[in-house]
């Protein structure tokens, strides 16, 4: 704490000194005048007093002159101390302000980073999910295509050779195979299977053919059903054997290339969608990591921020006690000037 100068201490007693002087000179001057003879060439004790008084007189005033030249510099510097506190306070006061603002925002910055992060976890999550519930409907769709193609490839193999051996057998004996009723199942069974037997047709290949040439068979009675067409424009189908296989070789290669085209849009499509959940959940996945940085930068800046406002506040809470000391100080020394 401050503490006024050594000559504002010592003003008082100066005074005190120069009285006790004063009195104690003219006592001395006084016994001095009883026992001396009056001379002219005697120098006067009076005198001696005199200029003792004098100069103690000069001396008091000199340092009357010092201590008041240490007084004006003192306040000089009590109005020095006090602009300088006031203006460490208020630039204490407007940091710590701007520090609180800042970190206020830092705050609300961590916390939308939070949400966002979050967010984009969730959205990747469910991108990721969907995919993966994509893939595996994808590859039950692949799975049903080979076993579809596979079994259209060798039906339609089989009826080719089957076609073939007839038409042998019909060059043979024509009238044999001539007509056959293929709304008649059982009979057209038969007549295939008697022919195939006697081509040595192989009875693997014989249950292939006759169990497609069945579910055809059935396919189309389902689709007649459905369709219920007026009696007129209904016709028996029948003819020859060798044309039924025909036809039914025919539709086969059709509904082989449906299905192969249809499993080209289904491979498509699933590119699609798998391409542009992956390309969302990278840009998903590139905006988090974005968040995470910029939150992570947020939460650094707002630890030194902290710092930085812990250490304004004890600036701050230092400065105003100086303050107040200098000041409660200045009024003490001054109040002491006044009864000295």
């Amino acid at each position: 704490s401050p503490r006024p100068p050594r000559q504002l201490r010592l003003c008082g007693a100066a005074m005190k000194v120069f009285e006790v002087a004063f009195v104690f000179g003219f006592c001395v001057a006084a016994a001095i005048g009883e026992q001396a003879p009056t001379s002219l060439e005697t120098s006067s004790p009076l005198g001696k007093v005199l200029e003792l008084m004098d100069s103690l007189a000069a001396k008091v005033t000199k340092e009357g002159e010092v201590e008041a030249k240490a007084y004006k510099e003192y306040f000089e510097w009590c109005d020095d101390t006090s602009r300088n506190g006031d203006f460490a306070i208020k630039t204490a006061s407007a940091q710590k302000e701007k520090l609180e603002a800042k970190i206020a925002e830092l705050t609300s910055a961590i916390e939308v980073s939070t949400s966002k992060i979050a967010d984009l976890a969730a959205a990747i999550a469910q991108a990721e999910a969907e995919l993966k519930n994509a893939t595996l409907i994808r590859e039950k769709e692949a799975e049903d295509f080979a076993a579809g193609e596979q079994e259209l490839m060798t039906a339609i193999d089989v009826i080719s050779r089957a076609i073939g051996i007839l038409e042998k057998e019909m060059a043979k004996n024509p009238a044999a195979l001539a007509q056959v009723d293929s709304t008649n199942m059982a009979s057209l069974v038969q007549a295939l299977g008697t022919v195939l037997d006697a081509a040595a047709f192989p009875s693997s290949d014989q249950k292939k053919l006759i169990a497609f040439v069945q579910s055809k068979q059935g396919d189309q009675d389902e689709d007649l059903e459905l369709s219920a067409p007026a009696a007129a424009t209904y016709k028996t189908h029948s003819g020859g054997i060798v044309e039924v296989l025909e036809d039914m070789k025919e539709k086969a290669e059709t509904e082989l290339a449906d299905m192969r085209k249809a499993e080209i849009n289904t491979k498509h499509n699933y590119e699609m969608l798998k391409q542009s959940l992956e390309d969302q959940a990278a840009a998903d996945t590139k905006d988090m990591d974005d968040e995470k940085a910029a939150k992570a930068a947020s939460e650094e800046a707002k630890a030194t921020a902290e710092g930085e406002l812990e250490m304004t506040s004890k600036d701050l809470a230092n400065s105003k006690a100086e303050l107040e000391t200098a000041h409660s100080t200045c009024m003490q020394v001054a109040a002491d000037h006044e009864q000295t």
